[in-house]
């Protein structure tokens, strides 16, 4: 590399920047966190190389889907400046309580792994369950073929009956029920499912990506068109009793506000990877393996039907008096698995949102039988390149 502080102040940034932000950037800390990343970067470049030497078999240009030096290093740098800080404002004359210091600094400087860990517990096996109208895509990614045959057909064939459509037909009879296992009967009121693939040579090929979403809306017009069928949330709908969040909601003026406003019902959380919604991630909340996405009901579904965060170790669950009221499940997949670390393609990741049939009757009598909507989106996109992450 030409420029080692370049390197290591770009890599601090991206590895750590949200977490030290948050912190309030202490005096001092990135600095001494970048001094430690350059002195580590001599051995960062060759355990790397010998890493990728051994996770990825030289055809693929992406990263290895692992834990790599270049963020070990930069976790281990700021363990050990962080470590030091409560000595150096100690030196410049800032003393305080140690145990609240330290504590204190922990908490605004960890990496919080809770949503990673939910989404583990609600992983379950790519689910059949979807809108009629959306069937052919169950097939994953029906345009891409690890042959070299000739292409299949892009956009994919069924792609042309929802095109420009923004409300599927049927109103809330368009979602789909659950047909078997320990949810059989919940409605589906949320779907969010992006499948993918690389850009290859053999044949010519660009990446090309899908995206397919369905919410629950509550409108008195056609939504506008391009817009997806969901609201915004806090993660935190999943964890804190709503009363907690401050939302400014009572059980009648949810209600209320359901049966009047034009809404999505449907919520994208900011625990989400994928970058559809405005709000940022909440700058502590990483950790490996978080989610494409993390859908939610909207705040004021929860506050109108009275719904708690589910007890006990769960994913994403939340519960009324009569029991499990609402989740959201994830996956993630791929076509085809060997076993090794690389970023296998194509991929397929989506999320969905269950609730029980009983509270869907009445929220559907809230909302009003006209106003109840099937939201939908669906689009494509294809690059010479490898998609980002962020699509």
């Amino acid at each position: 590399m030409n420029n080692p502080r370049e390197f290591a102040t770009h890599l601090v940034d991206h590895y750590l920047g949200d977490r030290l932000n948050a912190a309030g950037s202490p005096a001092g800390l990135r600095e001494t966190v970048i001094d430690l990343m350059i002195d580590a970067l001599p051995d960062v470049e060759t355990l790397m190389s010998m890493q990728l030497d051994l996770l990825t078999n030289g055809r693929r240009s992406q990263l290895p889907d692992a834990y790599l030096a270049d963020q070990a290093a930069a976790e281990d740098s700021l363990q050990r400046a962080a470590a030091g800080l409560r000595a150096a404002l100690a030196q410049a004359g800032h003393l305080g309580n140690a145990q609240n210091f330290e504590r204190g600094a922990a908490a605004r400087l960890r990496d919080d792994p809770r949503a990673a860990l939910r989404a583990e517990l609600a992983r379950i096996p790519r689910p059949l369950t979807r809108p009629e109208t959306l069937a052919w895509s169950l097939d994953p990614a029906p345009w891409f073929s690890e042959s070299h045959q000739a292409d299949k057909p892009w956009p994919p064939s069924g792609f042309a009956s929802v095109a420009g459509l923004r409300s599927l037909p049927g109103n809330a009879m368009a979602f789909a029920r659950v047909d078997e296992g320990p949810h059989e009967g919940w409605v589906q009121i949320g779907l969010f499912e992006r499948q993918r693939t690389p850009a290859r040579q053999y044949p010519d090929q660009p990446a090309r990506q899908l995206q397919i979403a369905v919410g629950l809306e509550a409108l008195d017009n056609d939504p506008p068109p391009g817009t997806l069928p969901a609201s915004q949330a806090p993660w935190q709908l999943w964890t804190s009793p709503w009363r907690r969040l401050g939302l400014g909601l009572t059980t009648e003026s949810a209600a209320e506000h359901i049966s009047a406003a034009d809404q999505a019902l449907t919520a994208l959380t900011d625990a989400g990877a994928s970058g559809l919604i405005d709000t940022p991630r909440p700058r502590t909340l990483s950790g490996l393996g978080l989610p494409l996405y993390v859908l939610a009901p909207a705040a004021s579904v929860v506050a109108a039907l009275g719904l708690e965060p589910t007890e006990g170790i769960c994913g994403f669950s939340l519960s009324d008096a009569t029991g499990e009221a609402l989740i959201c499940r994830q996956w993630h997949g791929h076509l085809v698995h060997d076993g090794n670390y690389e970023p296998l393609l194509p991929a397929v990741a989506g999320a969905d949102l269950l609730i029980r049939p009983d509270l869907f009757a009445r929220l559907h009598d809230t909302i009003g039988a006209a106003r109840c909507r099937a939201g939908v989106n669906v689009h494509h996109k294809s690059a010479d390149d490898t998609l980002d992450d962020e699509d």
